[in-house]
């Protein structure tokens, strides 16, 4: 009877044993690893809902928490890589700062602008930007609040030109009205700026230019009161600078026309393809005379067999005809011009040269000889009959054949233009 009632004890402590493992053991166990995947930022790969003792109702609770916490989780990172998709799509450079004024955010516009390469968190505006009035703006807004905005100027660097930036910023408002930082926006107004001055340049020029033959024309129109002054060798003379100076005006609004044409886009190339040397042949025989007559020697270097350009005829006839005026006049007496053509390094490109025995060009000039208007030496081009617009002329000409144009002085005097075309595919 003694052994029965062991053996029965025996059975009723396993079944004990087994009952507290599997509903307070086991249970707070899986409670525990839950706890701790969630406390690591993982997602529990299951949850438990048996158990005694409030362990199922704190397991259910604990998977509510879980999934709460897991939609929390997706919809912020989904805002964050909204967030970073809209900022890093921003043509402008876009900074948050907190309310201490340290940098918590900014996008990549931005790390260009100021040649930064990564976010400077932690750091104030004025260490990232080094524009002491931006920096001054932020300290205000974020005493204040409010809006601000400003034009900066950025000096240049090794790695980047000069910029002027428009600034605008606000500060960053809270459900509760409270500030909690403010958002610095930077457009880069740099490139408007430069064609303000191109423009204003261009108008400045122009009324130079129209100035000059029109104050001669009104001197000289009045002699016309006086029949008796157009009389013999005097009268021809006024008639000769009346006539000069018209043609003149009519050469440089011609020359207007043309490049405004050429920047509306209503100039169409009819493009055939055309053999390098026959093109300098040709311009070789339309000027030998005139060189001829200033007793400057014309030359003619271009291989037979080269690939063959697509151009149009007529477009071709102007670039050189503006280059070849050029020559002429700025040639000594007695000097050489040189046509050359030939296969430019790359193998794809036809390179025509003019070049001349002239003075050349100062180097730090050199870049700016086919900006509209621009003289080496106004006064002395004018006296030859210059407009100061045949060289922007063949640039645009050029560069719609989808080509190259440069300058460069020779070894030892004149001055080389050198115009690259594609050439045509065998």
């Amino acid at each position: 009877m003694e052994g029965i009632l062991v053996f029965i004890g025996g059975v009723v402590l396993f079944i004990g044993i087994y009952w507290f493992w599997g509903e307070v053991v086991r249970p707070l166990r899986q409670l525990q690893r839950l706890i701790r995947e969630l406390a690591d930022g993982q997602k529990p790969k299951g949850f438990v809902a048996r158990g005694s003792w409030g362990l199922e109702e704190a397991i259910g609770q604990l998977e509510r928490v879980a999934t709460r916490l897991e939609g929390v989780t997706s919809q912020g990172e989904s805002e964050r890589v909204n967030l970073q998709a809209i900022l890093g799509s921003l043509t402008e450079g876009v900074l948050v700062s907190d309310r201490e004024g340290k940098i918590v955010l900014a996008n990549g516009q931005f790390l260009r602008m100021f040649d930064v390469e990564d976010v400077p968190r932690g750091r104030t505006v004025m260490e990232a930007t080094r524009l002491i009035e931006v920096d001054r703006a932020v300290e205000e807004i974020n005493a204040v609040g409010g809006m601000r905005g400003l034009e900066v100027q950025v000096p240049g660097s090794e790695s980047r030109q000069a910029q002027t930036l428009a600034v605008n910023m606000a500060a960053i408002v809270e459900g509760n009205q409270e500030r909690s930082g403010v958002v610095v926006v930077f457009h880069d107004l740099s490139k408007l700026r430069r064609l303000e001055v191109v423009r204003q340049e261009f108008v400045t020029n122009l009324s130079h230019e129209l100035r000059t033959p029109l104050s001669i024309l009104a001197g000289y129109l009045e002699t016309l009161e006086d029949p008796n002054q157009l009389k013999g060798s005097e009268g021809k003379k006024i008639w000769a600078v009346l006539q000069r100076n018209c043609e003149r005006l009519t050469l440089l609004v011609g020359d207007l026309l043309e490049l405004s044409r050429m920047d509306s886009g209503q100039l169409e190339l009819k493009k055939i393809a055309r053999s390098p040397r026959e093109i300098l042949q040709e311009v070789q025989e339309d000027w030998q005379r005139a060189f001829a007559s200033k007793k400057v020697k014309l030359k003619l270097e271009c291989p037979e067999k080269l690939p063959a350009v697509l151009v149009d005829s007529l477009r071709m006839g102007q670039i050189f005809s503006n280059l070849m005026e050029n020559a002429l006049r700025f040639a000594p007496e007695g000097s050489e011009v040189k046509l050359t053509g030939k296969q430019g390094e790359s193998g794809h490109e036809i390179e025509f040269t003019v070049e001349d025995e002239g003075e050349g060009i100062p180097e730090d000039k050199i870049d700016r000889v086919f900006e509209r208007f621009f003289r080496v030496d106004g006064g002395r081009v004018r006296e030859k009959g210059g407009t100061g617009l045949g060289l922007s002329i063949v640039k645009h000409l050029v560069q719609l054949h989808e080509g190259r144009v440069w300058a460069k002085n020779g070894l030892q005097r004149g001055t080389h233009i050198i115009l690259a075309f594609p050439s045509k595919k065998p």
